[in-house]
């Protein structure tokens, strides 16, 4: 998988879908258009785990952190391309799930959906 810097085309869609596991919103209302467009983007399952906690969630896993009001709609996609290109931690090993577990319940919710989208 090319690194996000040289694959902007691509990632810009699937960080904008992700991105809503962290927002201040029920993940589940739109975890089916979630799974849809990965299920639909060129990437593997590992690669979209991978870009799941190693460009997005260092990027916007804050949101939920902010007080008195974190977003809820979504940032920006201009901002949230720059966010994940200054944050990102591309070709490193993936966080130890156990530690961060909001972040991997979604991610196996997630994961489920997009392998029932690729098999319909």
């Amino acid at each position: 998988m090319e690194s996000p810097e040289k694959d902007l085309e691509h990632r810009r869609q699937v960080w904008d879908y992700m991105q809503n596991f962290w927002m201040d919103t029920d993940p589940n209302i739109l975890l089916p258009r979630v799974a849809q467009i990965c299920a639909d983007s060129k990437y593997t399952l590992p690669e979209l785990e991978a870009i799941y906690w190693n460009e997005v969630r260092p990027a916007v896993s804050f949101n939920l952190m902010l007080y008195p009001a974190p977003e809820w709609a979504g940032f920006e996609i201009e901002w949230l391309t720059n966010r994940v290109l200054k944050k990102h931690r591309f070709g490193k090993s993936l966080p130890t799930k156990w530690l961060t577990p909001y972040s991997n319940r979604w991610w196996k919710k997630l994961l489920k959906g997009i392998i029932a989208a690729r098999e319909s």
